[in-house]
C-alpha cells in the first residue's frame, strides 16, 4: 500500500552527501512528516518501501519519536504501526536551566492526554524533543495529589 510522503524528501545521491548530524536531523523530520501525512498509521516497511531508508534506520527514529511522545505506536502481532500523536494544543512552556518543558492538550482517537515533552538544544543548535510522555486526563487529579506528597519529602 502506497504511503504519503512529504514533498520536501531528498534524492538518495544528496542525502548520502549530507554530513552525519544533517542526516540523523533529516531523517527524523522525515519521519514526523510522513507520519504527519498518514493518519491511518504507517508501518517500518511501507516507509522503507517508500523512501529506501533502511529498516534499522526507520526503525531507530520511529522508538526516538515514539519515546518522546513525538508519534504513537500500536503493535498489532507482529507489526508496529506508528500513528501521529492527535491533534494538540500548547498550554504552556516552563524552563529550568538548559532544558524546556512544554505542556500541551493533545486529543486522538484513544482520549484525552496532557503531553509534557523535554526540549533541549540539539547538535544543530535547533531546540529538540529528548523526552516526552502522555497522561490520560482522567488520571491528572490523582497524579497532582502523589506529586504534591513527593514535593513534601
Amino acid at each position: 500500500m502506497a504511503i504519503n510522503l512529504p514533498p520536501d524528501i531528498l534524492e538518495k545521491t544528496t542525502f548520502k552527501s549530507l554530513p552525519a548530524k544533517e542526516k540523523e536531523e533529516y531523517v527524523g523530520n522525515v519521519l514526523k512528516k510522513t507520519i504527519a501525512l498518514n493518519p491511518t498509521g504507517v508501518t517500518i516497511s511501507q516507509i522503507k518501501e517508500a523512501t529506501g531508508l533502511t529498516y534499522s534506520t526507520i526503525w531507530h527514529h520511529l522508538e526516538v519519536l515514539s519515546c518522546t511522545a513525538q508519534c504513537s505506536k500500536v503493535s498489532k502481532g507482529n507489526t508496529d504501526v506508528y500513528y501521529p500523536s492527535g491533534s494538540m494544543s500548547h498550554l504552556n512552556e516552563l524552563g529550568k536551566g538548559k532544558s524546556k518543558y512544554a505542556i500541551s492538550l493533545v486529543e486522538n482517537s484513544e482520549g484525552k492526554f496532557i503531553c509534557i515533552q523535554e526540549k533541549r538544544e540539539n547538535r544543530m543548535g535547533n531546540q529538540a524533543v529528548c523526552k516526552g510522555i502522555h497522561i490520560p486526563v482522567e488520571i491528572i487529579d490523582d497524579l497532582v495529589k502523589e506529586l504534591g506528597k513527593v514535593k513534601k519529602h
